[in-house]
């Protein structure tokens, strides 16, 4: 298994016109670099996340209506299994993917970063004693995405998650 490097995580979040010579970053530009690519996964996820609730929502309060109110084999038969399949898709989704989850932990730590950008900005707390700030702000914001990297591990889709998940159900039932 390779070695996950956060320097190799950290520069893909930074822009592409970023320039990566010897010359370090600004603390700051690198701090709202993290923040901006925390940003973005949040509303992804948030956006994945709202528009699988919904089609799944929809179709399963919309499907009973077809099969109630609809004439002929289409309205009665094959949209309501097509809608039945796709609040299927959609609640597999959700559940393997975790979208939801993603995104309250892209949106914490985002919102974490940001509170340690302007604590370094107002020299508050912390960044008030320290005698090289910028490094302090490195170190906090780099060891935030760090660990919003091993949280995010977990909740990764594997083999033996989907298998030990079904095995479990069949012991229950």
């Amino acid at each position: 298994m390779r070695k996950f490097s956060l320097i190799t995580w950290v520069l893909r979040m930074l822009p592409d016109n970023t320039e990566h010579d010897d010359k370090l970053p600004d603390p700051e530009v690198f701090t709202k670099n993290l923040i901006q690519g925390f940003k973005s996964k949040a509303v992804h996820n948030k956006n994945e996340s709202m528009f699988f609730f919904w089609l799944s929502m929809g179709g399963a309060l919309t499907a009973p209506l077809f099969l109630t109110l609809g004439s002929g084999m289409f309205l009665e038969k094959v949209v309501p299994s097509m809608l039945s399949a796709l609040v299927a898709f959609s609640t597999t989704w959700l559940q393997l993917r975790k979208p939801q989850q993603l995104w309250a932990l892209y949106r914490t730590s985002q919102r974490e970063i940001e509170d340690n950008l302007h604590k370094f900005q107002y020299k508050i707390l912390d960044y008030k004693d320290s005698a090289h700030p910028e490094k302090l702000l490195i170190e906090r914001v780099s060891k935030i995405a760090l660990d919003a990297h091993y949280s995010w591990l977990p909740m990764v889709p594997n083999p033996e998650n989907i298998q030990g998940s079904s095995k479990q159900r069949t012991q229950e039932s």
